[in-house]
């Protein structure tokens, strides 16, 4: 029977449900923690420390309402309710319930209390017998059922006080009556369910499950009023929730000088007693065991109170019940409190030392030294993990350290691959002989940790030369920090720049890291270096001669260890001339420069970055668009282009927008370009281009048309175009084609 079950999707592989299982009777699958019904023992810690609400326990609410309105139902309370309702008064609980709806309520501890009668005519007829077990908690009994067979037949063979009431009601009552159980316990369900038992109890609801059912109908129970039990005097029976109960109730000295009769609470002493019961190291006389610390610590309770003060209101509601009760005989004789157990163990076969070993060896784990026993996975060491995947309860790649492993050699291969695009010169596009001069010098340079000023029209991609800089060198792990030096007026610079202390100025209300800081074993690329003032150029040349500065505010300087890249579109010789510009300040900077031709300089680039920028706001805009017409592509190339690359980027972005199309057309440029392709048939144009441009554009171009044509089928655009297809392949890699992306 499925007692605890998980909620599938709503487990988050935290493994806490394994982790705090005794007996670890949760199966891993595809990620899920799922509980095994023939391993557990019913205790519900899992249900306790599931951060994510995902185990929930079996529901008999609506089987409950469903008695409540055809059949007399009698509510039976676990001993444990005075400490969850508190500070509501007992009768008031009561009173509640009938409420509800229910015919009689009854005190659980009343039934403890035939246990007790029992339990002495047990002790009596066993004589000297040694080894006893106590037997009120059914998760100790699904314990010693399942795991500790050998041991069964020293569980003393007394029913609980729930089936001893429900047994007493059933015959005082007569059996068409419904009987409800209402506790803490989840393992009562399962009980409740068992052949041995099964009738004396029709449902098990949990103090959470009957709380929920007064919310629907509004019932407050501190707001009823006081009405009696319905059963006979509990006497001691009231005591069984907390441990040493039964044994008080009983009569049963525990004294611990004698250590004959032990008292036993919480799993961890459970599982630690019957382990060193079983392999023969100790034989108490008796022992009284519940498995939660006490049954009012049960998985089930809500209420916020410390274990101290439940134990203290289940003693005073004790202590009031004998000062008001009157001894009565009761025929022991009347109902059968008798029962038996039977071994529910499931065998699972013992792995050779070679199946532990292979199953450590595919997560890396080849020596004892790299068991980590940490924990993560749920299992308390390696092996024991490996062991339940072997036995099929859990995957290997609940590993954490091996997850971690795997995720740095899959960022490895990440950054690696990073690496090799990033080599390719980052985003950088164009093959002209321009351009292949600028990629030997970012070649060149990138080795080295020289200053680099780029130099070169607006719009022509100086800060992307910088990128391609840095992620070619030794610094690509490092931070690359990027500032426009043009955007900010000289004391935010400064600022930014270098940092300031607290208080340094109106408003620094905390101390902040300058980018230099920021930028510590890195890059920072300073774009529009020509615009800083004077006063800013010489603390900056500080830092390139020396690696140091001094943060706003402070006189202390700060070392950085950061390799400088610099950029501009202003004539510095012409500045430095007119004592605008630091002379010393110009030859740091100048170390290396890099002239980034103008895009009127490199016409034939014109159609890659075309196809690039098409493809890229294609996709970022969802639309299928593959291509251009040749008059669209004759306007592009024929262009002056003054704001450079910036300027095609953003011409070819309104294209997108506002074509209509599969293709690119004239009527979706802007109506400048239109007039530059009127009087141009297709490519042939020669005007502003050198031969070799013209040359290159019309072989792109045809390139272009015949893939497009053979849907980008090499095999067949080579034949449309008359070339081999090895020197089709050879030419689709010169020039960087691919195809349009969808």
């Amino acid at each position: 029977m499925e007692i605890v079950k998980t909620i599938t999707g709503k487990c988050r592989m935290c493994y806490a449900c394994i982790r705090n299982c005794p007996v670890k009777a949760i199966k891993v699958v595809e990620g899920q923690a799922r509980v095994v019904p023939e391993l557990c023992i019913a205790c519900g810690h899992c249900v306790q420390v599931c951060a994510q609400q995902a185990k929930e326990v079996q529901r008999e609410v609506e089987k409950v309402e469903g008695y409540l309105t055809t059949k007399r139902t009698i509510a039976c309370l676990a001993p444990s309710f005075v400490a969850e309702f508190h500070p509501a008064w007992p009768g008031q609980v009561v009173a509640a319930l009938k409420q509800m709806g229910f015919a009689e309520v009854h005190e659980v501890a009343f039934g403890a209390h035939l246990v007790t009668l029992e339990y002495r005519r047990y002790l009596q007829e066993a004589g000297e017998r040694q080894g006893l077990i106590s037997t009120p908690c059914p998760a100790v009994v699904n314990l010693v059922s399942k795991y500790y067979p050998k041991l069964l037949s020293q569980l003393i063979p007394v029913v609980s006080p729930m089936i001893a009431l429900g047994r007493y009601l059933k015959k005082k009552v007569g059996p068409d009556s419904r009987i409800v159980f209402i506790g803490p316990c989840v393992a009562k369900k399962g009980e409740a369910q068992e052949d041995e038992v099964a009738g004396a109890v029709d449902a098990v609801l949990t103090f959470l499950e009957i709380k929920e059912m007064l919310a629907v109908r509004q019932i407050d129970v501190n707001s009823c009023g006081n009405m009696d039990f319905d059963s006979e005097p509990a006497y001691l029976g009231r005591l069984y929730p907390v441990g040493g109960g039964l044994l008080r109730s009983a009569g049963v000295d525990a004294d611990i000088l004698a250590n004959q009769v032990l008292v036993i609470e919480g799993r961890e002493d459970c599982l630690e007693f019957l382990k060193a019961v079983n392999e023969g190291q100790m034989m108490p006389k008796m022992v009284d065991m519940l498995f939660c610390k006490g049954c009012i610590n049960g998985p089930m309770q809500e209420n916020k109170f410390s274990a101290f003060r439940r134990r203290k209101i289940v003693a005073e509601f004790t202590r009031q019940g004998l000062e008001k009760a009157t001894p009565r005989p009761i025929n022991p004789d009347i109902i059968n409190l008798r029962r038996e157990f039977h071994d529910k163990s499931v065998f699972f076969p013992r792995p050779t030392e070679a199946d532990i070993r292979k199953i450590l060896a595919e997560l890396g784990k080849l020596t004892p030294e790299d068991e980590l026993n940490c924990g993560a996975c749920g299992y308390s060491s390696c092996r024991e993990k490996a062991i339940a995947v072997y036995h099929g309860l859990a995957e290997n790649r609940m590993c954490l350290p091996y997850l971690i492993a795997q995720l740095e050699k899959s960022n490895l291969n990440l950054r690696q691959e990073l690496k090799v695009f990033q080599g390719q010169y980052g985003q950088l596009v164009g093959n002209s002989a321009v351009m292949q001069e600028v990629y030997r010098m970012i070649e060149k340079v990138a080795k080295t940790d020289a200053t680099v000023l780029i130099r070169g029209e607006s719009g022509t991609g100086k800060e992307l030369v910088a990128r391609a800089i840095h992620y070619r060198s030794r610094r690509s792990e490092a931070p690359f920090i990027s500032i426009n030096c043009a955007a900010l007026p000289e004391t935010l610079l400064e600022s930014e720049l270098f940092g300031h202390a607290r208080g340094a100025f109106t408003g620094a209300v905390t101390a902040k890291k300058g980018l230099f800081e920021e930028a510590h074993e890195g890059t920072i690329f300073l774009d529009e270096i020509g615009d800083i003032s004077p006063g800013l150029q010489s603390k900056l040349l500080r830092v390139l001669q020396e690696g140091e500065f001094i943060r706003v505010g402070e006189t202390r300087p700060t070392r950085v260890n950061v390799r400088v890249l610099a950029a501009t579109n202003r004539d510095l010789e012409k500045a430095v001339k007119e004592g605008a510009f630091r002379p010393e300040l110009f030859y740091r900077l100048n170390v290396i420069t890099i002239w980034l031709p103008p895009l009127r300089e490199r016409r034939d680039d014109i159609p890659l970055l075309a196809r690039h920028f098409l493809e890229k706001y294609s996709r970022r805009l969802g639309k299928e668009i593959t291509g251009f017409t040749s008059e669209a592509m004759d306007a592009l190339v024929r262009a002056d282009w003054q704001g450079n690359v910036r300027e095609l980027e953003n011409v070819i972005e309104r294209a997108v927008i506002l074509a209509e199309g599969k293709k690119i057309e004239v009527g979706d440029l802007p109506r400048q370009f239109r007039n530059l392709s009127a009087n141009a048939s297709g490519w042939a144009y020669t005007k502003g281009m050198s031969f070799k441009e013209a040359v290159t554009a019309y072989e792109i171009n045809l390139l272009v048309q015949a893939l497009e044509e053979s849907q980008w089928v090499q095999a067949r655009a080579a034949e449309i175009l008359g070339l081999k297809r090895s020197t089709l392949n050879e030419m689709i890699k010169r020039y960087k084609l691919r195809p349009a992306k969808k």
